[in-house]
């Protein structure tokens, strides 16, 4: 469940990236950057992963999914290409 979201601007206007923390046992914070589409998930045991090729459209329904863990499971683990980032 999202607990806090909130979106930074580019010089433009134009959105930048945004930053949301979950209340889930598997999800801690993501940081969304839309003009390279790439979304980072930072996990609950401390792992990040960067997910690429992710729309703006299909990261507000994960954001706003009822679980955020399931539709990461269901849409996004071992769909989207991904790279470990760091512990």
């Amino acid at each position: 469940m999202l607990v806090t979201r909130e979106e930074f601007l580019n010089e433009d206007g134009s959105l930048g990236y945004v930053e949301s923390i979950f209340e889930s046992a598997n999800i801690l914070k993501t940081v969304y950057f839309a003009n390279t589409q790439k979304l980072y998930i930072t996990f609950s045991r401390g792992n990040t992963y960067l997910y690429t090729n992710v729309d703006l459209d299909f990261y507000k329904r994960f954001e706003t999914a009822e679980s955020n863990g399931k539709f990461f499971h269901q849409n996004i683990k071992n769909k989207v290409p991904f790279y470990k980032e760091f512990t």
